[in-house]
């Protein structure tokens, strides 16, 4: 079974588990070591996955980290687990960060079993950063977060793994950007006072801070509707189709299948005409047709939870052409 639909399977059980799963060892047992599994890793191996590794530092004795992924003897990622209702961004950050120097790891994870959060040294050499650079969560990820937590599977936590940090600055970064972006599309209270002191000396200084705050957020919604609305335009869509394809495609068949336009839709077809798939857009709906079977985008980039059928569905139709 691949990879993705094995994360698919454990995370269909999370609504089944979760009233049941109260304590940190209930999330390490029905959902932290699944997943390791998931991941190639022999759970069962502590010369692969070490339970309770020592992480004593300074004074501080008897500390010890739910888990380590081991190579060589080496522990070169920890793992760190809450419970399943634990709010992961207010507890263990602290903890995690002591097993991180005492250990001397290049990665770890905070968990709570649904939610992992990725730390590495990226911002200072040697000290875990306060932030991670990656966040997956079984309850709500995409293709990209799948193909981006498939690159700590076994066997690649060895050596020196330059390519695999480098990966993940560029990750910390995406997640920089994303925050950022997410503080402008909630104004905050120091933003409205910003616009507040601005009309102090017009004839719009008797605005409040709550009609002010109340437009902003009208804004804010249209013109992030503007943005959706030209992403899901059909020129800039078939661009995007067509880089898409060519990460599932081989050069042969890229060549004997062409991008058909019209006004709210492309179909993807042979070059004599046999449809293949049809991506198109209802409003600010984007939908994925293949066959009879009709599914919603929330991006272009989500067609890549269907690259196996697609590949399918291709190789099928050019060999009936």
């Amino acid at each position: 079974m691949c990879f993705k639909k094995q994360v698919e399977q454990l995370a269909d059980r999370v609504p089944q588990l979760r009233d049941q799963l109260k304590s940190e060892e209930g999330a390490k047992t029905a959902l932290v070591l699944p997943l390791l599994q998931i991941l190639g890793y022999d759970i069962f191996n502590p010369k692969q996955v070490m339970p309770e590794l020592i992480a004593d530092i300074g004074t501080k004795k008897g500390e010890r980290v739910d888990y380590a992924l081991m190579s060589s003897g080496q522990p070169k990622l920890i793992i760190e687990c809450k419970k399943i209702e634990a709010k992961i961004q207010d507890s263990g950050i602290s903890q995690l960060f002591r097993y991180f120097t005492s250990l001397r790891v290049k990665f770890a994870v905070l968990t709570n079993g649904i939610e992992y959060q990725f730390f590495s040294d990226i911002e200072v050499l040697n000290i875990m950063d306060s932030t991670p650079f990656f966040s997956f969560n079984l309850e709500a990820f995409t293709q990209s977060d799948l193909d981006f937590l498939y690159k700590f599977r076994k066997g690649c936590l060895v050596g020196q793994m330059k390519s695999l940090k480098g990966l993940c600055k560029k990750r910390k970064l995406r997640n920089y950007v994303r925050s950022e972006i997410a503080d402008i599309l909630q104004p905050s209270k120091t933003f409205i006072s910003h616009l507040k002191e601005g009309l102090l000396d017009t004839t719009l200084a008797s605005v409040t801070k709550k009609e002010l705050s109340t437009i902003a957020d009208q804004l804010v919604l249209e013109e992030c509707i503007k943005v959706v609305e030209q992403h899901r335009d059909i020129e800039t869509l078939k661009p995007k189709l067509r880089l898409l394809l060519e990460t599932m495609l081989s050069q042969v068949q890229l060549k004997k299948v062409v991008i058909r336009k019209t006004p709210n839709s492309l179909y993807l077809e042979t070059s004599s005409g046999t449809s293949i798939l049809r991506v198109f857009t209802i409003g600010l709906t984007l939908k994925l047709n293949i066959h009879t079977t009709s599914t919603s985008l929330r991006v272009i980039d989500d067609l890549l939870f269907y690259k196996d059928i697609i590949k399918q569905e291709v190789t099928k139709a050019l060999k009936t052409k």
